[in-house]
């Protein structure tokens, strides 16, 4: 199956992605990547399906990738949550009652539904999280592309964003997270670590979380239900990992 996404900035960070991955992207190197996924550069060659992202193709791009920034955060262009949802529906030239029906049934899914009428700059950090990404997936792009974001999100709100996010990734789309938070790898297929311009390391999120020695090396952590697991572990009190607090308690018990 041929690749949907690929990336290459100069000689060092090549990666490519396809329909139903989930990615992680940590390292000191986020920014650098994000612009470039934004903007374009001369150093790279980005490819989303059978488009380059260049001066010529840019919009075409823009309309199979969205972006959920955390510079963002507190910009709004509606004077509700309804209407702040409806702005992309318009954009693709919706009729008023599907837009209308798509925002109930995909605002409670997100426990968003109670808020509809709401000024956006009234919400917490957690709900204006919950509402830039339904915003962003409501116009069913093949890419969700998320910087540094999901940390504002309080943890109840947290899993039901990955479960939705997760589901998305089933249904066909790609899902890549930039961020400096290591407990949000776990909730996603695979790791890319990228580090003073050059990829480090790639893989399955347990495979490159296991990489212990290189992540210390860069001051990356690990996620602290993984380095409880490696503590159980080498009492030989589990023999693998179990990833929530509720099955790592459940297999020591066992």
């Amino acid at each position: 199956m041929k690749d949907y996404f690929n990336y290459r900035y100069g000689e060092d960070i090549e990666f490519s992605l396809n329909e139903k991955d989930s990615v992680t992207i940590v390292g000191n190197n986020n920014d650098l990547i994000l612009h470039t996924l934004i903007y374009g550069n001369k150093k790279c060659n980005i490819f989303i399906g059978d488009k380059e992202l260049n001066k010529d193709n840019i919009y075409e791009i823009r309309k199979r990738v969205s972006y959920v920034l955390y510079k963002h955060l507190d910009i709004f262009v509606g004077e509700t949550v309804k209407d702040e949802i409806a702005f992309g529906l318009e954009s693709l030239a919706m009729n008023k009652d599907d837009i209308s029906n798509l925002i109930q049934s995909e605002s409670r899914l997100f426990k968003l539904d109670h808020l509809l009428e709401r000024d956006p700059n009234s919400l917490g950090s957690s709900d204006k999280v919950k509402m830039k990404i339904l915003c962003s997936l409501i116009i069913k792009p093949k890419i969700i592309i998320i910087d540094n974001i999901i940390s504002e999100l309080d943890y109840t709100d947290k899993l039901l964003v990955f479960d939705i996010l997760n589901e998305y990734k089933n249904n066909g789309g790609i899902v890549i997270n930039f961020t400096n938070d290591i407990e949000e790898s776990l909730f996603l297929d695979t790791i890319i670590v990228i580090y003073d311009k050059k990829l480090i390391c790639e893989g399955k999120t347990l495979s490159v979380l296991n990489e212990e020695k290189i992540l210390k090396r860069l001051k990356i952590g690990l996620p602290f239900i993984v380095e409880l697991n490696k503590y159980f572990m080498d009492y030989g009190m589990v023999d693998k990992y179990n990833l929530t607090n509720e099955k790592l308690v459940g297999a020591i018990w066992k």
